[in-house]
């Protein structure tokens, strides 16, 4: 019985002292932690964000609580008391990192300084933090090589070290890094050629080593890299022919750049493949050739075909392509003869066009005088029969469209100021449709039939859609038209920045809420937007908010809460799951409204501050004052800042890297019409 009895004491006592070492382990390394940081921040010049980070007095050698750095700002830990995460970014710091022991976080995943002044080397010595999942040193101005033991990061996830004085080659055994998703190096002076090794990052989603320095041939293992949706390549000395292989990437919806390098060669028709990519430049390079047919499956415009002297092709753009007459040529009397007939055509058709207009002067649709419609009555009741005589009005207007009335251009097309007698002031926006044959007229017609629905919508903070006019291949929205244009050229100008007063611009966030509340959840089916920005908001006369722009727009099915899609809308408004989902849903624009509601409080989009804004405690932190537009006086009254201040937190909350979480548009503007929030 004594033996039993000493068997279990001793097994305690082994069990209790293995407790003590892995208690006394983690002490050592929170404690080697802690020093490791401390030293850091006494090597920088600046020390105001640093008042956290010190060593409790009552620290000593009996003390029983080692110091944690666990509360200190920007650093987060396990629970086992670690550093698993560095985040100063946005933080104005200043100095090298030379002083920063890595070798002292042997748990860190996350690694973020971007957007400061750091200078000097990354360390040599950066692959010994093996387990970092982040690395972003992006926006500062780090100078030499990239460290070859970056390689070593086998686990990171997201590398970016962009905007910064970087030069030399990329590593070769950059490959290594086999569980990346982001590569972003561009904006460096980084030289070399593409090393192959990228081929084998066969988890990459994002890759931009764009403006930098880099040389030779785009590597045709870049094919390999089967998950990318977003490749920039452009601004840099890339020569050879695009490789094949680019067109193996299917996944490619966001982006493929490739210009302004000195790319020869003719275009790929494997291109063609990639039909959801939704922007494409291939201009300013040294492509030869016609366009590949195969490209008419895409939405390109003709300017990313632009600045290619020996390119042609039937995109209107590139010159055409002059087909080379067959052996022999054409005999003369034969060309006497096209000729002949060629002139008694055109004769003919003047003929014609001469007699068919003195009709119309006489015909009864031509004959709705401006006396007989009321004054201030629309005159799309006599517009809304004759498709025909609103488009001939409208050209008559614009002079064809000519650039003088041109007042604004999107993705979708230019938009143009038509004054038409008897009406009043109109917005009309052309569309870029390109092809000519019976199947884009047939899409044109379809896409007519789904924009027709969006005529009904009728509410005060909407833009009004009249009509869609269509005549071949032209097509046309019209809109009222707004007279203050729009909340991004109010805020970028400096008169117009101080025209909009706090209530004014309270008003503006509340009306956009109202119409976005009213497209999620009383519209059958519910409308998303998917383009929510300053510039997709009107001002009227009385600096009344109205959405605009419905070009992204879709309708939701009702037995449906999401669908997937390739990214429309506009970058720095986009929702953070686009990057790795394309699934969209109302919250995506609840995101795109909490952008624009910080932009409308400090007269600027808000950049990198939203990812400091997304923590709550980083929001306690910031004073109301520090965020509002400077060009604006403070609030004249308490009441006004209230109501400012509910309209931050409500931004901070559509803003929640979790769609889930963010609040709907019902929730946000029954938040805005609250007492707090009233006028």
């Amino acid at each position: 019985m004594s033996s039993l009895r000493g068997r279990v004491i001793s097994m305690a006592m082994i069990v209790s002292w293995a407790f003590l070492l892995l208690s006394c382990k983690a002490d050592t390394t929170s404690n080697k932690e802690a020093e490791a940081l401390i030293k850091w921040k006494d090597s920088l010049p600046n020390q105001s964000v640093f008042d956290s980070w010190v060593f409790p007095t009552h620290t000593n050698s009996f003390s029983s609580t080692p110091p944690s750095p666990c509360e200190w700002y920007g650093i987060t830990c396990n629970q086992s008391g670690s550093v698993i995460g560095i985040n100063l970014a946005s933080t104005g710091l200043k100095g090298t990192l030379q002083n920063l022991d890595l070798s002292s976080f042997q748990n860190l995943l996350v690694l973020d300084l971007k957007f400061n002044n750091l200078t000097g080397t990354i360390p040599n010595d950066i692959g010994i933090v093996s387990k970092l999942h982040l690395l972003n040193l992006s926006t500062n101005s780090f100078n030499g090589s990239l460290p070859l033991s970056l390689a070593n990061l086998t686990q990171i996830r997201e590398l970016d070290i962009s905007r910064n004085h970087l030069s030399g080659e990329i590593p070769a055994n950059i490959g290594n890094l086999s569980n990346l998703s982001l590569l972003n190096l561009k904006d460096n002076q980084l030289s070399g050629g593409l090393t192959v090794g990228i081929g084998a990052l066969s988890n990459l989603v994002t890759l931009d080593l764009s403006m930098n320095n880099l040389r030779g041939p785009i590597p045709h293992q870049i094919g390999d890299c089967s998950k990318l949706m977003y490749l920039s390549l452009s601004n840099n000395q890339l020569n050879g022919t695009i490789p094949n292989s680019i067109g193996n990437l299917l996944g490619l919806h966001r982006l493929l750049d490739l210009s302004y390098n000195s790319l020869g060669g003719k275009i790929p028709p494997q291109l063609g493949r990639l039909t959801s990519l939704e922007n494409l430049n291939l201009s300013h390079n040294n492509l030869t050739g016609s366009i590949p047919n195969s490209l008419g499956n895409m939405s390109a415009q003709p300017e990313a075909f632009g600045n290619n002297n020996a390119l042609c092709g039937n995109i209107k753009g590139p010159r055409p392509c002059i087909e080379t007459e067959q052996k022999g040529g054409i005999k003369k009397k034969q060309r006497l003869l096209i000729s002949s007939l060629v002139g008694a055509l055109l004769f003919s058709f003047i003929f014609l066009g001469i007699l068919a207009y003195l009709w119309r002067k006489k015909s009864p649709a031509n004959l709705v005088k401006q006396d007989s419609i009321p004054k201030g009555h629309n005159r799309f009741s006599a517009w809304h029969f004759n498709a025909k005589l609103l488009y001939e009005d409208i050209l008559e207007a614009t002079n064809s469209f000519d650039d003088m009335y041109c007042i604004g251009v999107g993705r979708m097309g230019k938009v143009y100021r038509v004054n038409i007698p008897g009406c009043d002031v109109l917005a009309v926006k052309k569309l870029n449709f390109q092809a000519s044959d019976e199947a884009e007229i047939e899409n044109i017609k379809h896409f007519g039939k789904k924009v027709a629905a969006l005529t009904h919508i009728k509410h005060r903070n909407i833009v009004k859609l009249f009509a869609f006019v269509s005549q071949g291949i032209d097509a046309f929205l019209v809109y009222e038209f707004m007279e203050r244009g729009s909340l991004a050229d109010m805020l970028r100008s400096e008169n117009g920045a101080k025209e909009l007063d706090w209530m004014k611009r309270i008003h503006i966030v509340k009306g956009v809420a109202y119409a976005l509340c009213y497209m999620h959840h009383d519209c059958v089916p519910p409308i998303l937007h998917r383009d929510v920005s300053s510039k997709n908001v009107l001002l009227d006369s009385e600096f009344e908010a109205h959405v605009s722009d419905f070009g992204a727009a879709r309708f939701l099915k009702p037995d449906s809460s999401k669908w997937t899609t390739a990214v429309a809308g506009t970058y720095g408004y986009l929702a953070p799951e686009f990057a790795y989902s394309m699934v969209v849903s109302e919250k995506c624009d609840v995101y795109s409204f909490g952008v624009l509601a910080l932009e409308v409080l400090m007269g600027k989009h808000p950049g990198e501050r939203i990812c400091c804004l997304r923590s709550s405690s980083a929001v306690e932190r910031i004073q109301l004052g520090d965020v509002l537009d400077p060009r604006l006086s403070p609030p004249a009254t308490q009441n006004i800042a209230d109501k400012l201040a509910l309209v931050m937190s409500i931004a901070v909350s559509c803003l929640s890297a979790n769609p889930q979480a963010r609040p709907t548009m019902t929730s946000v503007s029954r938040l805005l019409e609250s007492r707090n929030a009233g006028s």
